[in-house]
């Protein structure tokens, strides 16, 4: 990492990457935080299965790392204009909006700006129909909704389920797909959500026979093959904060590759796909409502058809030649904003990093699963 920072001129971090490696603090020319996951509020609901005094250090854990991220860096990007409203509240009370700042920029995009996450300009080019082809009980026939992403507890599968098994009469080749149910990274505690939709699709008696999950993860450049595979997408969710400042990426996959949608309303692309005829959109936890959306679109190819050509063309206004051009910009003319007084590293930043060093070292993980174990045998 040490190599790396030293070897260029601009550093774009996200996450944790700063606790995790205070080389990127101390060595970066000009720092960039890509603050597109807004993790404080996506972790409320990740563990609020945890005792709340575990929570509260969870989150006065996440919360030191944000608030360093926001007097470290000299630029920032986030997903959405509403995500940025957020955050300028956020570096408002972290000093970074003052009237220098202000004089330099009134619109304050020269300290953060808009990048989303984007789809490839090049067309989809699928190798084989993976869901098709490799899932039994998935028939060439059928028509396929994709649950194209994780199941995190902030989703709303559970509707998606019970919608599936009410119109299972009606419409047996009906099918839906889950297309990873595990996290790849081993540190993220199992999902409880991820349990109860397996669980829900054995109690109706769907698993495996209208409701199907691949048990593993997707690979990035293997995932065309599943979305195109597909007929439908769906994204569920729940009312709540995280929704709200959210950016479903796996919306965007569906844009690129043409599926019509079926989304709750109220986060960014959910609402902006509804808006350009490339989704529909439905009320939280609404089976009927899921149910009637499912049975117009299964039933009307030549909706899906128009839907697509309209998801299409909304996909190419989110290439990443054009979402990424705030950063691309910066990166050609660098600046610094990061106030004369504020080091890389001053006391509060040390204090930050020594935090960082014990929250990830293997020490901690290795002691919590000792822990864990020892209160499963209880």
């Amino acid at each position: 990492m040490e190599r790396l920072v030293g070897d260029h001129d601009v550093v774009v971090a996200f996450g944790y990457l700063l606790a995790q490696y205070p080389v990127i603090r101390r060595r970066a020319r000009f720092l960039v935080m890509d603050l597109y996951d807004p993790f404080l509020l996506e972790n409320l609901t990740m563990h609020d299965d945890l005792p709340m005094a575990r929570r509260m250090a969870v989150h006065d854990h996440d919360l030191s790392v944000v608030v360093d991220q926001l007097r470290q860096a000299d630029f920032f990007i986030c997903a959405s204009d509403r995500q940025r409203d957020y955050w300028l509240g956020a570096l408002s009370l972290a000093d970074r909006v003052n009237p220098s700042t202000y004089t330099d920029d009134p619109t304050l995009r020269r300290l953060i700006d808009v990048v989303s996450f984007g789809v490839s300009a090049e067309p989809p080019a699928p190798t084989r129909a993976a869901i098709r082809s490799e899932v039994q009980g998935i028939g060439r026939d059928d028509v396929v909704v994709l649950w194209g992403g994780g199941i995190w507890n902030w989703f709303d599968p559970l509707t998606a389920i019970r919608a599936v098994a009410a119109l299972r009469s009606e419409l047996p080749g009906l099918k839906l797909f889950f297309m990873g149910l595990r996290h790849p990274n081993p540190e993220l505690p199992q999902m409880a959500m991820a349990r109860q939709a397996v669980e829900l699709a054995g109690q109706l008696g769907v698993l495996d026979r209208q409701v199907f999950f691949r048990d593993g993860w997707v690979p990035y450049d293997d995932r065309v093959n599943y979305l195109t595979s597909a007929d439908i997408g769906i994204s569920l969710h729940f009312d709540h904060l995280e929704t709200r400042f959210s950016y479903r990426t796996r919306l965007l996959d569906y844009l690129w590759t043409g599926l019509p949608v079926i989304a709750t309303a109220g986060d960014v692309l959910s609402n902006e796909l509804a808006a350009a005829g490339a989704g529909v959109t439905v009320p939280q936890a609404d089976v009927a409502g899921v149910s009637d959306a499912l049975r117009q679109l299964a039933g009307d190819p030549a909706r899906r058809a128009a839907m697509r050509e309209r998801g299409r063309a909304l996909a190419a206004q989110h290439t990443w030649e054009r979402v990424a051009a705030p950063l691309l910009a910066y990166c050609q003319s660098p600046y610094q904003t990061v106030p004369a007084g504020n080091l890389r590293l001053d006391s509060a930043g040390m204090a930050q990093w020594l935090r960082g060093i014990w929250w990830h070292s293997p020490v901690r993980r290795a002691a919590g699963r000792i822990r864990r174990r020892l209160r499963a045998q209880r």
